[in-house]
Parts: structure tokens; C-alpha cells; sequence
């Protein structure tokens, strides 16, 4: 055999030593699946982790523009999203979200996070604020879907307008117009991220009279965050608040939910009574 020969066997002995078999590739495609698998639990948290610091960032600047507002308006607190008879005045937000109603404007209106019909807008501008990036709601407009724009209510305590005319056993309970009236400012929530499929207007509401074997809940507190939720106070701290009883994290519903559900003795429901307002004096 020739040199030629030679070199282009050895040629070909290279290309084949070079090659895979079709085992070894089937054993470096299960290495690769089983690190992917146990990978995607770890990027999922850190997913999750986040969505968490971002949405805690959101809340505090939205506080940070409240407090801004009563600075500027002479202590005055900036109006609840609703008013009496189901009218809309200039509140710190406007309009009403439904889970699951088509065409609906308010679920995809972001003139409803801009002046002059939401009055916390001039202090802050940026709609991506308004909503937790874990919420999964979506509405659908004329064929399209769309991202819902909002996912956070201000506790109802704060200034929200009231028909004079109505007799409410919750009136025993402060309804802050002021930011010098709230004394504890490290005690009272401010804004609240609120589950899809119970948040409606701007505020996030709790029964304060009904406690214990009658409690009920009223609007819900999201529980996006490992069955968690963010919440801001007064003093702009915020913090991610752990739910107690599974009553406050079932399930989201797929269309919006009734209005107030029993949920006898939830602990829930007594931390939030404890922490959006303080009785009349």
C-alpha cells in the first residue's frame, strides 16, 4: 500500500472516532433533560423572586406619591376611586374592573391611570406601577386579549367618599380624610395588591364590624407570591405578608367573585381589620 492509501485510511478512521454513535447521543440528551429538569424549579422561583421585589418596588411608589399628594393638597389624602350613587369623581384612580366581562373598557382603559381622572397620576406616571407583575387576569377587547391594567386597591379607610344619607355600623370606624389623623403610620395599610377575581374599584374593603364567627371577607389580597402578598403601609415600608388560612388563598376564579364570603374565624381577616383602620374616638 502506498503512502496515499495510507494517509486516507487513516483519514476516514479519524472521521469515524470523530463521530457519535446513536447511544452516546441518546445518553447526552437524557444528561441534558435531567439538568433541565432539575433546573426550571430553580429559574421558576427565581421567576417568582422577581415579580416579588418588582411588585414591592411598584407599592412603595405608589405610596411615596400618596404621601407626595397630601404634602401638596394641605394633608388632604387623595380621594377613594368612587363616590356617592356609583359616581365617579377625580379619585387616586378610576375606573371598575371585571374578571371575565368582555369588552369591558375598564379592564384595558389606562386613561383610568392618567389625569385628569385618576389624581395620583401626576405623581406617578408610570402605568407599569399599577399592577403585579405575577397577575395572570387578562381581558379580552373586541377579539383581542389584553393584559388587565391594574391589580392594586388603596385601603378603603383612605378619604373614600361616603353617601351622607347612608347609615353604615362602619362609620365607627375612622375614615381617614388626613394624613395627621393616621398615628400610627407603621400600623395602617395603604395599598394592597388584590386577587383578579375580587378586585373592582380603587379600594380595597373589609367588614370592621362583623369579627370573629361572622367575619367575612370582603375584597380579597392577592396571594401571588408563594401564597403571599405584598402590602405597603403609611410609613412606605413594605412587606410581603404571609396568609394564614387557605380560605384567603383558594383558587382564582375565572370570573369575578360575589362581593362579601363568610369565613368564620379566618385570621386573615382579623390582621386586616387590625390594619386598615383604628376605632372612632
Amino acid at each position: 500500500m502506498n503512502d496515499a492509501s495510507r494517509l486516507h485510511g487513516q483519514c476516514r478512521q479519524w472521521r469515524a472516532r470523530e463521530a457519535f454513535t446513536l447511544i452516546e447521543l441518546l445518553v447526552v440528551i437524557a444528561i441534558i433533560a435531567i439538568l433541565g429538569a432539575l433546573l426550571l424549579p430553580t429559574l421558576a422561583r427565581s421567576k417568582s423572586e422577581a415579580q416579588g421585589i418588582k411588585c414591592l418596588s411598584n407599592l412603595r411608589q405608589l405610596n411615596i406619591a400618596w404621601n407626595v399628594y397630601a404634602t401638596d393638597n394641605g394633608d388632604q389624602l387623595p380621594p377613594g376611586a368612587w363616590g356617592p350613587d356609583g359616581q365617579y369623581p377625580a379619585g387616586w384612580i378610576a375606573g371598575w374592573l371585571q374578571l371575565g366581562v368582555n369588552n369591558d373598557t375598564d379592564n384595558t382603559n389606562m386613561n383610568n391611570l392618567t389625569m385628569p381622572l385618576a389624581l395620583l397620576s401626576a405623581f406617578a406616571p408610570n402605568p407599569q406601577i399599577y399592577i403585579c407583575p405575577a397577575d395572570p387576569s387578562t381581558a379580552q377587547f373586541n377579539g383581542p386579549v389584553y393584559p388587565r391594567v391594574r391589580s392594586v386597591s388603596l385601603n378603603a379607610r383612605m378619604n373614600l367618599p361616603e353617601d351622607v344619607d347612608t347609615v353604615d355600623p362602619n362609620r365607627l370606624f375612622v375614615n381617614f380624610r388626613k394624613l395627621a389623623q393616621i398615628t400610627h403610620p407603621s400600623d395602617i395599610l395603604t395599598f394592597v395588591d388584590e386577587r383578579a377575581d375580587s378586585i373592582d374599584d380603587g379600594s380595597l374593603s373589609i367588614d370592621m364590624i362583623d369579627t370573629g364567627a361572622n367575619a367575612h371577607l370582603v375584597n380579597i389580597p392577592a396571594s401571588y407570591h408563594n401564597l403571599s402578598g405584598n402590602v405597603c403601609f403609611v410609613d412606605a415600608h413594605v412587606e410581603r405578608h404571609r396568609w394564614m388560612d387557605p380560605r384567603s388563598t383558594f383558587p382564582l376564579s375565572p370570573t369575578q367573585l360575589y362581593w362579601s364570603i363568610a369565613s368564620p374565624n379566618n385570621p386573615d381577616v382579623a390582621w386586616l381589620q387590625q390594619h386598615l383602620t383604628v376605632p372612632v374616638q
